[in-house]
């Protein structure tokens, strides 16, 4: 176990150096206006980037751009970042923080926005931490926040201000938007998309929302099949030190099934997944007075995050930590000569390295530690598993 554990780490260390960020194709826009094709390196910005690294070919050195020397840059299929010099109200959204004052507090800055949506009326997003702010200009007129602002009140309630709906109505009319899709329009990136969708369609009807398109398109779910081998040990203490044993390195086949979802940010990196399986655990044990058997068969359900680090279109590694929750059925400690003891195991963490390939995918997962006597207080039980699990999504 502690051979194959060290196996699992050098691998995991080995992966992580492997696959960092990498160089990707897309072009960038000087201040002279002039494009240059080039690879840019996707950093998985969450949050607008205020510079990022870029290079004219794999052979070239690295350079830097920023709001000051570049004027718009893109990854192929990826974000569009366009340079603005504009107004840009950063007060509080925390409670403990919130500004008494209703109206937004501005101030000027040049930052790179992310565009959403391109047409007669083109919307862009900022992020920076816990702030969110939307931006719009219509026909390349100057860019303007939509304004929405939590506040305040005099008598110490939550105040919020929705000028954006206002601007929405006073800025982008037309014959298919009502005074009604306006208020039912919420400060949310899929509710602008689709206002800002509904007036570039009103003013050109042959208009294409290229965005929403790749969002409708990205595969969000994954449903599979999980199979595996499991490298297992236990250890039983009691005050009674004649009762004490180990089990080390017993094995045993596991199967069970996984749905994933693919969260909508960082490039289809991150995902959450539920992954309930079935497992068992058996052993014997010749004590001084007694022999003992393990018989110990559950249904582990794991709920957890992961992180996929892409080497190509194809191929990927991951890393995934989940939370186990596990349901033991019909499983017992069993003393030849004395009290049995029944397994009602404790939650506990697992940890995971794997390799995926299309609809395949292989994985190391690792539980250090499992109680499995949580209806005893004198008497403890623990348990460690190395798995090898192979497996297929089909959706």
């Amino acid at each position: 176990m502690k051979q194959v554990l060290a196996l699992f780490i050098l691998l995991f260390l080995s992966f992580n150096t492997f696959s960092q960020v990498t160089f990707e194709p897309g072009y960038i826009i000087d201040n002279s206006g002039q494009k240059t094709i080039c690879l840019i390196k996707n950093n998985d910005w969450k949050n607008n980037p205020e510079s990022f690294d870029y290079k004219i070919n794999e052979a070239a050195t690295v350079l830097e751009g920023n709001v000051y020397n570049i004027a718009e840059f893109s990854i192929d299929n990826g974000k569009k970042y366009l340079r603005q010099k504009l107004e840009i109200d950063r007060s509080k959204s925390l409670v403990k923080r919130l500004s008494k004052n209703k109206n937004p507090e501005f101030t000027t800055e040049t930052l790179f926005l992310e565009q959403l949506l391109e047409g007669d009326a083109n919307l862009f997003y900022y992020e920076d931490s816990n702030l969110i702010r939307f931006f719009y200009n219509i026909n390349n007129s100057p860019t303007e926040q939509l304004v929405y602002k939590k506040y305040l009140t005099p008598d110490n309630r939550i105040g919020e201000n929705t000028d954006f709906k206002k601007q929405l109505w006073d800025e982008l009319k037309c014959d298919n938007l009502s005074l009604d899709d306006v208020k039912t329009t919420d400060y949310k990136k899929s509710e602008l998309i689709e206002f800002f969708t509904l007036y570039n369609q009103c003013k050109n009807p042959a208009y294409v929302n290229t965005t929403a398109s790749k969002i409708n398109n990205r595969k969000v779910f994954n449903l599979g099949l999980r199979a595996g081998l499991n490298s297992a040990s236990m250890d039983f203490k009691s005050p009674q030190s004649s009762t004490n044993f180990n089990l080390d390195n017993s094995s045993s086949l596991r199967f069970g099934i996984e749905l994933e979802a693919t969260l909508p940010f960082n490039r289809n990196k991150w995902s959450i997944f539920i992954q309930p399986m079935y497992q068992s655990f058996e052993g014997e044990a010749q004590l001084e007075f007694q022999n003992v058997f393990v018989d110990y068969k559950s249904i582990e359900t794991s709920i957890g995050v992961r992180h996929y680090f892409f080497l190509n279109p194809d191929s990927k590694i991951f890393i995934n930590s989940a939370f186990q929750i596990d349901s033991a059925l019909d499983s017992y400690i069993d003393f030849e000569t004395s009290s049995d003891f029944e397994i009602a195991p404790r939650t506990s963490f697992s940890f995971g390295l794997g390799f995926a390939h299309k609809n395949a995918s292989i994985k190391l997962n690792y539980n250090p530690r499992r109680a499995l006597l949580s209806n005893y207080a004198a008497i403890s039980s623990d348990y460690k598993v190395l798995s090898l699990v192979f497996g297929y999504n089909f959706l």
